[in-house]
């Protein structure tokens, strides 16, 4: 033991006067400046003397008793540096802990709001569906309804022209109802007398004569003057009134229908109007003087007119040749002479 202290006296008796780099940076490391280095007593041992003859500087035991106690003390500053490293790691981890259920109670919310958000989407889209297919519906019952529409409308038209038509033939019947009221007031006024001469037969009102031998249109005219009538006059029959004889019957008669020429200032709205007559036109009248209001185009082939079948047709009445049976008329009555 004596030895190695010695040994290690001298080891430092060497660097007297100077210090290593190590125990530099012991010192710096211990904290200690140079009055407690251990190397401050340390002196050159004098000429003469050997290591028998040395005695051990006090400053050596306390720099062996300043070592352990720094170590402990870096033992401590590193325990309380674990400690507080661990204090912080556990708040750090239970921050992190906090977090992630925080985290994860934000993305349950967040999910749930999304699945809540999916939902009311899907709900939204059924109920576009939805809204379009009753748009389309509402389209094509519109459509419908148009055409529907349209329909009854053209029907609606359809009607009223019927509708018009079977006005106007009321009005006509109206009218031969009224003159049939007045046929029948007259024969109600006959019943007590005869109201026609012998070989007349009354119809509607009037005392016809059918004539059995044929003549002229102007022979006939004069026969039917000198029994105090005229030739026939229908403008008061329409297609329904005409006589079943007549009709029925493919023998023409004379009528009281005759085309003449009267002046254009009187007459010049009618259709036989000829501009370049000096002022004459041609028309069809009947006998009592009245207008024939259906008359034929002004190149119709005669000039005096017949009934056959119920229709009025003209004939060439010009020549001694031209005969055909005819028919007088006058009113029905007592005050009528008689033949």
């Amino acid at each position: 033991m004596a030895q190695s202290v010695v040994y290690a006296d001298l080891r430092f008796a060497k660097v007297v006067g100077s210090r290593s780099m190590a125990s530099q940076a012991l010192e710096a490391a211990l904290g200690m400046d140079e009055a407690e280095s251990p190397y401050e007593n340390m002196q050159s041992a004098p000429a003469g003397q050997d290591g028998d003859g040395a005695q051990p500087s006090p400053g050596r035991w306390s720099w062996r008793l300043c070592f352990p106690v720094g170590l402990l003390a870096t033992c401590l500053l590193l325990l309380v540096a674990t400690v507080a490293l661990g204090a912080c790691y556990w708040q750090v981890t239970r921050s992190l802990q906090d977090a992630s259920r925080e985290h994860a109670a934000e993305q349950g919310r967040l999910s749930q709001e999304v699945s809540t958000r999916e939902q009311s989407l899907e709900r939204t889209e059924l109920e576009l569906a939805w809204a379009r297919a009753e748009l389309q519906r509402a389209w094509r019952e519109g459509n419908s309804s148009q055409l529907e529409l349209g329909s009854l409308n053209a029907e609606l038209r359809r009607t009223m022209g019927v509708l018009g038509k079977m006005e106007k033939e009321m009005q006509e019947v109206q009218r031969e109802l009224n003159n049939s009221e007045s046929t029948v007031a007259i024969l109600r006024s006959c019943t007590a007398i005869d109201c026609c001469p012998s070989g007349w037969l009354l119809y509607r009102g009037k005392c016809l004569f059918i004539s059995s031998e044929k003549k002229t249109w102007e022979d006939s005219r004069d026969e039917c003057e000198k029994k105090y009538s005229q030739l026939l006059v229908t403008k008061s029959w329409s297609r329904w009134t005409v006589p079943t004889f007549l009709k029925n019957a493919d023998i023409p008669y004379w009528i009281g229908l005759q085309k003449g020429s009267f002046p254009w200032y009187d007459y010049g709205w009618l259709e036989e109007e000829d501009p370049d007559s000096d002022g004459v036109s041609d028309a069809w009248f009947w006998v009592d003087g009245s207008l024939y209001e259906r008359p034929w185009q002004s190149k119709s082939n005669g000039s005096c007119a017949i009934i056959s079948r119920g229709t009025i047709k003209p004939a060439q009445c010009v020549g001694p040749d031209d005969l055909h049976l005819w028919i007088c008329e006058k009113a029905a009555g007592p005050s009528s002479p008689f033949m």
